[in-house]
């Protein structure tokens, strides 16, 4: 059976839209020019899904490649049918992907372990955000300042220390979600649509009331100046313009807070610092990451892991899953000991120096590959 535009056009005795049954041995004829009779010879009728040439299949009848030589016969031009032509590839029609991910909050400020400065920091952000309506309207704040502005908080701090905790902690305790930024869907290779996803992420958490998080958030709040891209800094600007405008909560956490773009200082409301804990902490930690469960033996001091080994709450979740690793490979009846925590510690305290080891400590060998690791 032909094609719906061949089809309509052998009915019609009009154009004949035969683009998807002629092999690529009709470059005359496909580009809209005439054909005499003399060239009738070399004329090819082509099925488009067997390949079969001048017969008839279960696709095209013998009547049908008749009907198409006569026509051709006849001096019919051939062309492509707008319906019948490739889609062009287009970003416009590609189906949208989210460029948030929508987390249901598991902490809560009771489960975070946390040095006092940090947590007055969160407690003042809490306060304000549940007696909004009293600052900005019985207290007069929104005569002063026009309207109702969100609140934007800068976490920063090193990795493990908290910060994504405390994100879920401010977005459980506002009984709210919280919407998390996927920079990989963020950011799009066409002009403009960068700019249209980071308005469309600002809305969407705006329309579902949740609290907007930007994880690593020195990757999109990039610094500014000559050695950025142009489509960067417009990105930021965007960026910038809707965290002044949005009456929303924002949170912004990153490791990296000096390279972020300094128009971020009059932004964002409260900055909250995550330090790595102090002993008294970390003891804490131990204590609250340890399940009541685990079979724990009576020479585990968490009091001289904490003192012995500087680390971040993730760090230290690392250790316990490390030493409760360690003691399986025993066997189901064993406890887990000091020396299963110590060795642990130890991997993990390793692991850190890795991670930050120069591997080309030769200079003639760094300057060679020109600087790339």
């Amino acid at each position: 059976m032909l094609p719906r535009s061949a089809r309509r056009c052998l009915n019609s005795s009009a154009n004949l839209c035969a683009a998807r049954l002629l092999g690529r041995d009709w470059p005359r004829c496909l580009g809209g020019m005439r054909m005499g009779k003399k060239d009738r010879d070399e004329w090819i009728v082509k099925c488009p899904k067997c390949g079969r040439i001048r017969e008839s299949c279960r696709h095209v009848s013998r009547d049908d490649v008749r009907r198409i030589i006569r026509l051709l016969d006849a001096g019919v031009e051939v062309y492509q049918a707008e319906d019948e032509r490739e889609p062009a590839e287009s970003h416009i029609h590609q189906p949208p992907r989210p460029v948030a991910q929508i987390v249901a909050p598991q902490f809560t400020m009771g489960d975070l372990v946390l040095a006092e400065p940090t947590r007055e920091g969160l407690l003042d952000a809490l306060t304000e955000l549940r007696h909004k309506r009293l600052m900005y309207r019985r207290w007069g704040l929104k005569k002063v300042m026009k309207k109702t502005k969100g609140l934007s908080l800068l976490f920063a701090g090193p990795p493990g220390t908290g910060k994504t905790m405390a994100a879920e902690a401010i977005a459980s305790e506002l009984g709210r979600p919280l919407h998390v930024v996927n920079y990989a869907q963020l950011e799009n290779m066409w002009v403009g649509e960068t700019e249209k996803n980071i308005e469309h992420v600002f809305h969407t958490a705006l329309e579902a009331g949740a609290v907007l998080f930007f994880d690593e958030a020195d990757a999109v709040f990039q610094r500014r100046g000559v050695m950025a891209t142009p489509w960067m800094n417009r990105d930021v600007n965007v960026l910038l313009a809707q965290m002044e405008s949005y009456p929303g909560v924002v949170v912004l956490a990153t490791n990296l807070a000096k390279v972020m773009d300094r128009a971020l200082d009059r932004r964002v409301d409260i900055a909250v610092e995550f330090p790595i804990p102090d002993a008294d902490l970390r003891e804490k930690i131990y204590a609250r990451l340890v399940p009541k469960e685990a079979p724990l033996g009576k020479d585990v001091d968490f009091e001289t892991l904490a003192k012995k080994y500087v680390m971040s709450g993730g760090s230290i979740l690392n250790v316990v899953r490390q030493a409760m690793r360690s003691s399986l490979r025993r066997g189901k009846r064993h406890r887990i000991t000091m020396a299963d925590f110590t060795h642990a510690a130890e991997r993990e305290m390793k692991k850190s120096m890795l991670m930050s080891a120069d591997h080309l400590q030769e200079p003639v060998r760094r300057e060679r590959i020109r600087g790339y690791a």
